[in-house]
């Protein structure tokens, strides 16, 4: 029999499971076509799912169809936001906006700003093609020119050029790991006068990166569920195979027999936008290859 043991904290978080719930009352109203700007969630088959029950994915304002005369249609803003202008291209078309954006999300956004505001040079950790930084630096698109830059990590900051008399902000993308966010602050204060940064890692995420954390130190195959674009998820990835066997799957179909061989414990962990029934298809499927309940 194989022990299956679950990460204490996994699946959706909070502006998932918001961001899910409205998209299905959405397709639910009788109110004219649904359109989402851009994946609802960086998990596929969630997205399949929603798409199934009539949301329409579009990847810019520009694809939105000319409305007819009283025609009423609206615009899902998914859980990663988007930069103010973008918003403001969908009214003028017509559409009407439901802001999905997760609250947490909104927090860098306004950090940004008064770093900006404040006279600060802005760096933000990050990916920049990640809608979340992309919707941060829409954000800034109104203000006076200021220095804004984004690193991937505290390894990137040899090319920013830092000086001594610099006045320095610090933000990070919601889902990266804290640890590389406290090293980047350290580095950043090491080289400059002045830093003032703001914790801005979901909490969500870092309980889900501490648990996979502990479960990898515990056992001898973690699986990892979800979505391969989805930022997070990845992050969990990285964790786990510091200290264990590590497979990155986003469906139960993926799973194959030959890697449970003499295994006798395995663990499972998800990214924040990962549905609980996949969570629960992979274990079940599981107990299926090795023969087990």
């Amino acid at each position: 029999m194989i022990e299956i043991i679950r990460a204490k904290s996994a699946g959706f978080c909070f502006g998932v499971e918001r961001i899910v719930k409205m998209a299905e009352a959405l397709t639910q109203q009788p109110a004219g076509p649904v359109y989402c700007l851009g994946e609802l969630i960086h998990n596929p088959q969630e997205v399949e799912r929603i798409r199934a029950q009539g949301m329409r994915f579009i990847t810019g304002p520009d694809e939105l169809p000319p409305l007819a005369p009283g025609q009423q249609a609206r615009v899902l803003i998914r859980a990663h936001g988007v930069a103010p202008q973008v918003k403001r291209a969908i009214t003028e078309r017509g559409y009407q906006l439901s802001d999905g954006t997760c609250p947490l999300v909104t927090i860098p956004h306004q950090f940004a700003r008064k770093l900006v505001q404040d006279g600060y040079r802005l760096v933000i950790m990050g990916h920049r093609e990640h809608p979340e930084i992309q919707g941060i630096l829409g954000e800034l698109a109104d203000l006076p020119e200021g220095r804004v830059d984004v690193v991937s990590g505290p390894e990137e900051l040899e090319r920013l050029e830092l000086r001594a008399g610099d006045r320095v902000g610090l933000i990070s993308q919601t889902t990266h790991p804290y640890e590389r966010f406290a090293r980047l602050v350290g580095e950043v204060l090491a080289r400059t006068l002045e830093v003032r940064a703001y914790n801005t890692i979901c909490q969500a995420t870092s309980e889900r990166q501490g648990a996979t954390l502990a479960l990898a130190k515990e056992v001898p195959l973690l699986i990892v569920v979800g979505g391969r674009r989805s930022s997070n998820t990845n992050r969990l990835v990285e964790i786990a195979s510091l200290y264990t066997e590590c497979y990155h799957l986003e469906d139960a179909a993926e799973l194959k027999k030959e890697w449970f061989n003499g295994v006798e414990k395995v663990g499972i962990a998800a990214g924040a936008s990962t549905p609980e029934r996949s969570i629960q298809e992979v274990e079940l499927t599981i107990r299926a290859l090795v023969g087990d309940g």
